[in-house]
């Protein structure tokens, strides 16, 4: 089972988009921004994954070699995004992408998939590649309708110091998330097979360092 994340604290924990240069919770916060909006108890989507809008492309949730899929079986279709190579992604803002020339920290790993009901998104899902072929399905979670409308109320450099997000630029070494303890934690040990969703090589791009207002209460990568 794929965990839900309801909460800031719970999306700190497992490191997604961290630490800088990812651009993964900047690419959240495009989404939860400007690609989706809310009705009732619905989330509409405001751009069109199946037109490839900002780099979507389809998403096939395949089994791996070992019968096992990233994501739940659904009647609808899966599409990704945050390849800063794919096609359209140029449409994304500067934001999200202006440290897409760097290979530090494996920038351009994160993705977010949503399922896609016509108009109405299901489900949305960040993700990170475990090397240049494979999703992690232990850095793959479901982002719940509150936790998207908590990062609304927010500043991009709110949601950012609050994640920790400047404050560790050592080298990553294991992709693996540590998770607030659930009953949908999957104690899957496989890998996911990647479609055709590749990363960026780039070159190196440093900028300087600064604390986050809200580092003391992050846990070290």
């Amino acid at each position: 089972m794929v965990e839900t994340l309801n909460e800031l604290a719970q999306l700190r924990n497992t490191r997604f988009g961290r630490p800088w240069p990812r651009h993964g919770l900047k690419l959240l916060y495009w989404f939860a921004n400007e690609c989706i909006s809310f009705e009732n108890n619905n989330m509409l989507s405001e751009c069109d994954p199946a037109e490839g809008d900002f780099g979507f492309h389809y998403f096939e949730n395949r089994h791996n070699q070992y019968g096992n899929k990233l994501l739940p079986e659904t009647n609808f279709h899966y599409y990704v995004i945050g390849n800063l190579n794919s096609p359209g992604a140029e449409e994304l803002p500067n934001y999200v992408s202006e440290d897409d020339n760097t290979d530090e920290h494996d920038s351009n790993t994160d993705r977010i998939i949503v399922s896609l009901d016509e108009d109405w998104f299901d489900q949305v899902y960040v993700t990170q590649h475990n090397n240049r072929s494979n999703y992690d399905p232990h850095a793959t979670y479901r982002i719940s309708r509150g936790l998207l409308m908590i990062i609304r109320r927010m500043s991009l450099e709110d949601l950012l110091q609050e994640m920790g997000y400047y404050a560790h630029t050592q080298p990553v070494i294991n992709y693996r998330a540590a998770t607030v303890s659930s009953s949908d934690s999957s104690a899957n040990e496989s890998v996911i097979q990647l479609d055709d969703d590749t990363p960026a090589q780039n070159n190196s791009n440093n900028i300087p360092a600064t604390w986050g207002l809200w580092e003391t209460l992050c846990t070290i990568l």
